[in-house]
């Protein structure tokens, strides 16, 4: 539980000190006005990433020279402060109590969070990246080992890319098609995993909430692998680098990697239809929600704590039911920072209880 967050130079804030409720702080104001800056800071100190996804320098209020979020929390019985410093050039530093922590894994164990924002609601109909992003960066918020997977497979595929540009021998790129393999093999079989776990919670938040459509998945990879979760990484290691033989000439044409798990896709299913060409708007929207739900309910069970529960200005893009729904959760003791610039979206019985923090014009959003 995050007590108190401090802001100096960050985005359009000079300043910025803010005690947090321990249930519910709604910060309230017009559009462009720095609310969304604030849900992005208390992300980027709980996991380490912003869902805006940044170049770092972007952080630093304009004539500044660093930018500085401080958090005051509460994690595993114990007080914690979680420092973030980032300079213009791009260069930042995590501390934790004082002390600078270099492993990303060091600053996302301390208090863990879970963000809902708007373009988190198109998932459905998005792009493949958007629904893997949304895997992984959970995958990342559960395990040290997920989080340090995905980013060494990211700098296989990255140096891989470079030599295919470069028009490299088949010999210069074997050791990188060796890695690409077996952490490309690792990463699936991790990302299948953790797909079962969530899938179940959703479809029964999914259920609840369209009058017992039955919402599943599929696990789109080029390798005809399929969403089973008790493959064995020798085997989709093998049906990757299969893959790798048969498109190596389009691969050297296009000078790009096109196979591993960074191109695959999940598809969302409902009643056995694909969800992006069949479901309306709102059945959309009710996945999203659904998806979002269970990542609070996986992190809950895994890491034995609530998450923080961030959402941005996203009650004024839900219908009633749907807002009755994320309104449950929101009153189920769990630590909640919501941005709005209508507090009518929220019952009389929750403001009663919350935090109400007014945030003026004057900055951009």
């Amino acid at each position: 539980m995050i007590e108190r967050l401090v802001l100096v130079d960050f985005r359009n804030y000079a300043s910025l000190d803010l005690d947090l409720s321990r249930n519910l702080t709604v910060l309230v104001g017009p559009n462009a006005s720095g609310k969304t800056n604030v849900i992005e800071a208390i992300q980027l100190v709980t996991a380490a990433r912003s869902f805006r996804r940044p170049a770092p320098g972007e952080v630093v209020r304009w004539g500044a020279e660093c930018a500085r979020v401080t958090a005051r929390a509460a994690a595993h019985e114990r007080s914690v402060e979680i420092q973030l410093d980032v300079q213009r050039e791009g260069a930042r530093a995590f501390r934790v109590n004082g002390q600078t922590r270099r492993r990303l894994s060091e600053i996302t164990s301390q208090v863990p969070s879970v963000v809902f924002t708007p373009d988190d609601l198109g998932m459905v109909k998005g792009s493949a990246e958007r629904r893997r992003s949304a895997a992984d960066d959970l995958g990342e918020t559960l395990s040290a080992t997920y989080g340090s997977l995905r980013r060494d497979y990211g700098r296989v595929v990255k140096q891989r890319n470079v030599l295919l540009r470069e028009g490299a021998s088949a010999s210069s790129l074997e050791p990188w098609d060796a890695q690409l393999c077996a952490l490309g093999a690792k990463l699936v079989t991790h990302r299948l995993r953790l797909l079962e776990r969530v899938m179940g919670p959703a479809s029964e938040r999914y259920r609840s909430m369209a009058e017992g459509e039955e919402l599943g998945y599929r696990y789109a990879d080029r390798c005809a692998l399929g969403s089973c979760s008790t493959l064995e990484e020798e085997e989709v290691a093998g049906a990757i680098r299969s893959e790798l033989v048969s498109r190596s000439g389009e691969e050297r044409r296009r000078a790009v990697t096109l196979v591993g798990p960074h191109r695959d896709d999940i598809v969302f299913l409902i009643d056995g239809h694909d969800a992006r060409s069949f479901a309306s708007q709102g059945q959309q929207r009710t996945i999203a929600l659904a998806w979002k739900l269970a990542e609070v309910e996986v992190v809950r069970d895994v890491l034995r704590t609530d998450p923080v529960l961030l959402l941005d200005d996203v009650m004024s893009e839900l219908d009633k039911e749907r807002r009755s729904a994320l309104s449950d959760l929101v009153s189920e003791d769990i630590q909640t920072v919501v941005t709005t610039t209508n507090t009518g979206y929220f019952s009389p019985e929750m403001l009663s209880g919350a935090s109400v923090v007014p945030i003026g014009a004057g900055g951009r959003a």
